[in-house]
């Protein structure tokens, strides 16, 4: 078989090697790219954890008019004013708890102006699910909510029984300027008493690191090793296309061919027994 050119083996080698750096590099991004999406989550459990543990404060020393909720949220906040009549909508296609559920969404007009978005409860779905009789009605008077201010989720388009996100889009115009971002009701309180919502509460996620930060670790070990082994995979490759067998350095000594040994001398015999009786 006819031995490769030396540029030949050269480009051969070269391109092993470009491809493993090529793989640490991809490596080495996809890690910081898991590194940054645990410091978000981190970020997010800080601000649940600090916003969460305060006392509902009133909505508008949280919010001033216009303002998102941006990084109130999880603040619990109290707001008062009166349910937008009409405004019900039903969110059918998000399971609670893996429950089937209908999620019960309005338009919340407060005493300074604003209308604010509010996830007002949730009920079970029926086994027929056009039969909407178990939705409970919104109180028609003046109320005081308690809620837990969420930012808005981005819309993925989807409307009716295909909605998935709480979102300012899928919901009808309001009568007055709409905040930036929902409240998760946790108390309806009015001249009769308080409940905790209109129908069920809905629960808040539950946060978490996630695999992230060991996900980072993987990526990064994966960007050290993969130049050793293209190194490792190159010097092989020259050692095949040198027509050598890998090894072969290591064995070179044993295979050389080796003087033959210099024959010993046979030592000289001294004179027998009979040659030195007849000499005597």
């Amino acid at each position: 078989m006819t031995t490769p050119s030396l540029a030949s083996r050269i480009l051969r080698v070269t391109g092993i090697v470009l491809v493993s750096l090529a793989v640490s590099a991809v490596a080495v991004k996809a890690g910081f790219w898991q590194w940054h999406r645990h410091e978000t989550r981190a970020a997010a459990i800080e601000l649940y954890d600090r916003n969460a543990a305060a006392d509902a404060v009133p909505l508008e020393e949280v919010l001033s008019p216009g303002d998102a909720v941006g990084e109130h949220e999880w603040t619990h906040a109290t707001v008062s004013g009166r349910f937008e009549p009409g405004s019900e909508t039903l969110l059918r296609n998000r399971p609670v708890d893996r429950e089937r559920a209908w999620q019960l969404l309005a338009w919340f007009d407060t005493t300074d102006g604003r209308a604010l978005l509010v996830n007002a409860g949730w009920v079970p779905i029926e086994d027929s699910a056009e039969d909407t009789s178990a939705v409970p009605a919104l109180p028609a008077g003046d109320v005081t909510l308690t809620v837990v201010l969420r930012a808005q989720e981005a819309d993925d388009g989807r409307r009716d029984e295909g909605a998935t996100r709480i979102t300012a889009l899928q919901m009808p115009t309001p009568d007055a300027d709409p905040i930036d971002g929902y409240g998760v009701v946790q108390q309806v309180c009015d001249s009769a008493g308080c409940d905790d919502a209109i129908g069920e509460q809905v629960p808040l996620p539950t946060l978490s690191l996630g695999p992230h930060l060991s996900y980072t670790f993987q990526w990064f070990a994966f960007a050290v090793i993969a130049p050793v082994i293209g190194i490792l995979l190159a010097r092989r490759e020259w050692q095949l296309l040198s027509g050598a067998r890998p090894g072969d350095e290591s064995s070179a000594a044993e295979k050389a061919p080796q003087e033959p040994a210099a024959p010993r001398r046979r030592r000289a015999a001294g004179p027998s027994d009979e040659e030195i009786e007849d000499a005597l």
